[in-house]
């Protein structure tokens, strides 16, 4: 770095600058009687890119200054400029004089700037990540800094991928197209990627040296049992799970334990041992443990609640659970919360720690019983206010109870309008007064779904595609308000549903339905009404071509239970159908018995189910159940009480099944078990079985051709004809489990059964997308004499489900039959659009 002149020489001879001024006087500059000038005027020179204001700003000089010299505005108005790092040269010289006025001249040389840049000795993959990564642009001033912070930049870039031997060279030149520019070339040697060789461990004795090296990442490559695993070694990964080995040991009782040190020494051009030095200290145990503070419970209580005796291993982890936050929400922090005492507090602290044991003295504040004063939901830009706020557990004036919000919190998300990752909930306490208010924090998702498919199958074995709708936050109240299409009426947690089915001539199907949650507004009370119709016929040009026309209708009602708890709903419906049958004579017609004619189908369907699952699209916890019966009037039987026969043995398959006559079980339960307990990513097993019978009032009439089950396949067929239930199972192709003794794959009754271990992939508002693997097995009956539950086809299978928020749940899964119809059958792909189990 220069200084300016005239500090350095004891006579200046001034430059020529300002020639109106004298250029030729002589300045002697006396240290010890320093003299005071006044800055008549600056110029600046050799700043192409840097305006003069600015320069003048950076410098701390103006006109009108007084400035001693020799003194220290000078250097420090150089050093000032010199530490914006634009300059590689700044001087200050004298251009003139008069009086006692001096003017100055400011001489820089800016930096050369980036012009372009180019990358060597990469993949073209990695140069475009390695671009992104080190964020350089055209115009940047060349500096040391940037190229060191590049540098580290690409450095870090590798390190992450375990290149640890990584050199970055820079060699610039002049751009011949632009004055003061640089093309900056930057070469890359990543060298060798760097694995571990062994973890050398030494000081332990209450875990062993496999126990410890499954806990560490990455893994190591002597005795490496897992080929999968990652050996690369990567420093950030190292050190997230070093701390899990100290957890290990504490949850043992070693509160004293520490990792004394963790050292990499490079054993190979390639190859590292890290090297962990444990010190364990003591083994440590709980002895007496007391309450003080305790009022509104007695001490035996919370005693039981902490679940803690005297010579349990000293755990802490254990000890902070049973206080704060249990899973099953069975803590002391839960019992004072669940109450009202949102200000409770309680501090255990260690007052006798003698040989092994420890003595605990649980310092309790209970405070005051706080209340809820306001209650509200932010972030909800789409679901109105009132959709939201109904199906919370806080309500202003309740007493303050972290079940309920954590109730609320699980409602919020079984909305399937809110991102269930994104929940929040922010209680504001008001100590002064005793009252706390409730924020929660949610944020909308897409929730309406397009249906766009086409499949192979039905009875057809043909080509049938699909087109549907599906609004799951709609608005009948907006439909009529001004600006309320915005596109569509929305907001009201409505269900409309619009879906279409053909293959062009031979059949043609439509459905609506809809439903209001909240009937009234008031309770949880859903009301539901669907419509359906559709036409199969062939494709014959005859104005008498067969059809087979099915129309019907059903309005539900549901409601929420409160006994035995309020995860219980019962639920009614009403259905009528009407089937058609106009010179029918293609499949379907020998279970039907006649090929013109019509049948009746009135039933009353009841359901009772129980969801408690923690999550909608990937639940790790809790069950869910349904129960359900539909039953039909008995016609024949209501008839003969009123005195009507009937000649049963020589009734026409019309006039049997002129009104249908059935009772028809099913059920459905499903658990899920998140592991391990407090990780980010569970896997969830989750055991599910599955039944169905349809049952005959009258043994002279027989099973109904209606409303029995096909199972096989993935449960995607098309369509089907005369109000059959399709159940999916895996390994075999569609319909194709059967009674070998009815030489059919409709039957009237089944069971099933399903294990499924499952991992996320990744769980967010945008999707979620998880793997599994499976065993499944089932089969179907005749009828009831043949029922065997353990008689069953089985099959084994892997798969993948993604969720996206427009078009719901879709999957596939292969899977491979253990029990097949005939030798060699192999594997089977199936298809899956929602849920299935």
């Amino acid at each position: 770095m220069r200084r300016a002149t005239l500090l350095s020489t004891l006579v200046l001879i001034l430059t020529s600058a300002f020639s109106q001024y004298d250029s030729s006087a002589l300045i002697i500059l006396d240290y010890d009687n320093p003299v005071k000038y006044k800055i008549g005027g600056i110029a600046t020179h050799g700043n192409q890119f840097t305006d003069r204001n600015i320069i003048l700003l950076m410098s701390g000089l103006y006109v009108g200054q007084t400035i001693t010299l020799p003194g220290d505005e000078l250097r420090i108005a150089v050093e000032r400029l010199w530490n914006q790092s634009l300059f590689s040269d700044v001087e200050i010289t004298l251009a003139g004089m008069k009086n006692d006025k001096i003017f100055l001249n400011i001489v820089v040389k800016e930096r050369p700037r980036l012009s372009r840049w180019s990358i060597k000795g990469l993949r073209k993959s990695q140069t475009k990540d390695v671009n992104e990564a080190i964020n350089l642009h055209k115009n940047q001033l060349i500096t040391e800094d940037l190229l060191n912070q590049t540098r580290t930049s690409i450095q870090e870039f590798f390190y992450e991928k375990g290149y640890y031997g990584v050199t970055v060279k820079f060699t610039k030149e002049l751009d011949p197209e632009k004055p003061n520019y640089e093309v900056l070339r930057i070469d890359v040697d990543r060298g060798k990627k760097i694995k571990v060789h062994e973890y050398v461990i030494t000081g332990n004795e209450a875990i062993n040296d496999r126990k410890i090296r499954a806990m560490l990442k990455p893994k190591q490559l002597k005795h490496k049992i897992n080929i999968f695993a990652s050996s690369k070694f990567v420093q950030d990964k190292l050190d997230e799970t070093l701390p899990m080995i100290e957890s290990k040991y504490k949850t043992m009782g070693y509160r004293d334990m520490k990792i004394v040190y963790d050292s990499v020494v490079r054993v190979e051009d390639d190859r590292v041992d890290v090297k962990i030095k444990i010190d364990e200290g003591n083994k440590y145990y709980f002895r007496n443990i007391t309450w003080v503070g305790n009022t509104k419970y007695r001490s035996g209580l919370l005693d039981t609640i902490l679940g803690i005796k005297e010579g349990d291993v000293y755990d802490q982890s254990k000890l902070e659970m049973r206080l704060y936050q249990n899973p099953t929400g069975f803590d002391v922090s839960a019992l004072y919360m669940d109450d009202g005492y949102l200000f409770f507090n309680v501090n255990p602290v260690e007052v006798l720690v003698e040989n092994d044991s420890i003595d605990l003295e649980m310092r309790i504040y209970e405070g005051k019983q706080a209340t809820v004063n306001r209650v509200t939901v932010i972030g909800n830009d789409k679901t109105s206010d009132f959709v939201a706020l109904r199906v919370l557990r806080t309500r202003p004036g309740d007493k303050f109870n972290r079940s309920d919000i954590q109730r609320s919190m699980r409602e919020l998300a079984a909305l399937g309008f809110f991102d269930p990752e994104g929940l929040d909930v922010r209680p504001k306490p008001n100590p002064a007064n005793g009252t706390v208010d409730i924020e929660y924090v949610v944020v909308e998702k897409p929730s309406d779904q397009i249906e766009a498919s086409g499949g192979w199958g039905g009875f057809t074995n043909s080509f049938v595609g699909t087109l549907g709708l599906t609004l799951n936050n709609f608005s009948t109240r907006k439909m009529f308000q001004k600006g309320g299409w915005n596109p569509i009426p929305a907001g009201d947690g409505q269900k409309l549903s619009l879906r279409a089915q053909s293959n062009g001539g031979q059949y043609t199907g439509y459905s609506f339905s809809f439903t209001e949650p909240w009937l009234g507004g008031k309770k949880p009370n859903s009301l539901s009404i669907s419509l359906f119709h559709s036409i199969q016929s062939t494709f014959q040009r005859t104005e008498d071509r067969p059809k087979f026309k099915t129309t019907g209708a059903t309005i539900g009602y549901g409601m929420q239970l409160r006994v035995p708890d309020d995860y219980f709903s019962l639920g009614f419906a009403l259905t009528l159908q009407r089937y058609s049958l106009n010179n029918w004579n293609n499949f379907g017609a020998a279970e039907l018995g006649f090929s013109n004619g019509y049948a009746n189908n009135l039933s009353i369907t009841t359901t009772l189910s129980r969801n408690s699952t923690d999550h909608p699209i990937y639940p790790s916890s809790g069950s869910s159940f349904t129960a359900s019966v539909q039953l039909t009037p008995p016609y024949k039987a209501i008839g003969e009480l009123f005195g009507k026969t009937y000649d049963y043995a020589n009734m026409s398959p019309q006039e049997r099944f002129e009104w249908i006559e059935l009772n028809k079980w099913k059920f459905s339960g499903q658990w899920f078990l998140g592991f391990p307990k407090n990780a980010k990513r569970k896997f969830v097993l989750a055991p599910a079985i599955r039944f169905g019978m349809v049952g005959v009032y009258n043994d002279q009439i027989g099973y109904s051709p209606f409303e029995q089950f096909r199972v096989g396949g993935s449960g995607l067929s098309g369509f089907v004809l005369y109000g059959t239930d399709i159940v999916s199972q895996r390994g075999y192709a569609d319909g194709r489990i059967s009674d070998p003794l009815s030489g059919t794959n409709v039957l009237p009754i089944y069971s099933k059964y399903t294990l499924e271990l499952r991992y996320p992939l990744t769980v967010g508002q945008s999707s979620t997308i998880y793997a599994h693997a499976f065993m499944e097995a089932g089969n179907a009956w005749a009828g009831f004499e043949y029922f065997d539950p353990f008689d069953v086809r089985r099959a084994v299978g892997t798969g993948v489900r993604l969720f996206l928020p427009m078009f719901g749940l879709l999957g596939i899964d292969y899977a491979w039959p253990l029990d097949p119809f005939q030798q060699g059958a192999g594997g089977e792909f199936h298809f899956f659009i929602g849920q299935q189990f």
